[in-house]
């Protein structure tokens, strides 16, 4: 992050925040805060004064208007690397996962995702931990002791207009076409039209609750869904995928195509 690098600016910062909290009245007060030498402080206020960003009127330190919009920019700069950070790497000193074998307490596993799904094995991985209880296949086994990263592709959305009209048969085949062409994992419906129209197919979706919620979870644990909808509900589903992908890095974004 290019914020983090910039020293002038991050001291800047610094200086105004403090100002801000505590309106020192001497440069030895803002000195001690920081760690820095007076002299430093001088300069970097001086800039500042410069820079139209402190009033050091009335015996204080305080940041003007332009001041204050600085660290306000630099505050949110910060929270959108912390959240884009926090998705990168995962603090968590447990999990749970389904055991793919066979787990004694205490083997070395290593974790995956598949299917949606955090797998345990005895395999080798770039995400590895201590299993903490004993499991046989397909059974929760508890993990710790986590070190590295859990390799996961994020999945993709892909969304389908679908609406009754005055042949629901037609609408269905038309619908049925479009799914087929699709390589996805999972089928969502938006609601009862679009779950009728797949009973016409035969087919049964696989998420009918809370779809728009649980479409993206899906997608962020690695699943391709095609999500039915109708076309007037489309743009606020594309708004609320849009939100979730705001501020985040391209690799950690949720991939999404209107399939017409």
């Amino acid at each position: 992050m290019r914020l983090l690098r910039d020293k002038k600016r991050l001291t800047q910062f610094l200086i105004l925040y403090h100002s801000a909290i505590d309106q020192p009245n001497k440069l030895a007060d803002i000195a001690s805060e920081l760690d820095m030498s007076e002299q430093g402080v001088s300069n970097y206020v001086l800039d500042l004064e410069e820079e139209g960003l402190i009033d050091t009127r009335e015996g204080q330190y305080h940041p003007t208007s332009e001041g204050m919009e600085l660290v306000r920019d630099v505050l949110s700069a910060l929270g959108d690397f912390l959240d884009s950070a926090s998705d990168r790497i995962d603090f968590i000193d447990t999990c749970t996962a389904i055991s793919d074998v066979e787990i004694e307490e205490g083997d070395e596993v290593g974790l995956f995702m598949r299917e949606g799904f955090l797998h345990a094995s005895l395999d080798e991985s770039s995400s590895m931990g201590t299993a903490l209880t004993s499991a046989e296949k397909r059974e929760p086994v508890l993990v710790g002791g986590l070190h590295g990263i859990t390799d996961l592709e994020l999945g993709k959305i892909y969304l389908v207009p679908a609406d009754v009209g005055d042949t629901p048969s037609k609408e269905a085949e038309r619908v049925g076409e479009r799914l087929f062409s699709i390589d996805h994992d999972l089928v969502a419906v938006k609601g009862e039209a679009q779950y009728g129209l797949m009973n016409i197919l035969g087919m049964k979706p696989e998420i009918r609750f809370a779809p728009i919620e649980s479409t993206i979870s899906a997608a962020e644990k690695g699943l391709d869904i095609s999500l039915l909808v109708s076309e007037k509900r489309l743009d606020p589903i594309l708004e609320k995928i849009r939100d979730r992908n705001r501020g985040r890095e391209e690799a950690y974004r949720i991939r999404y195509e209107v399939i017409d």
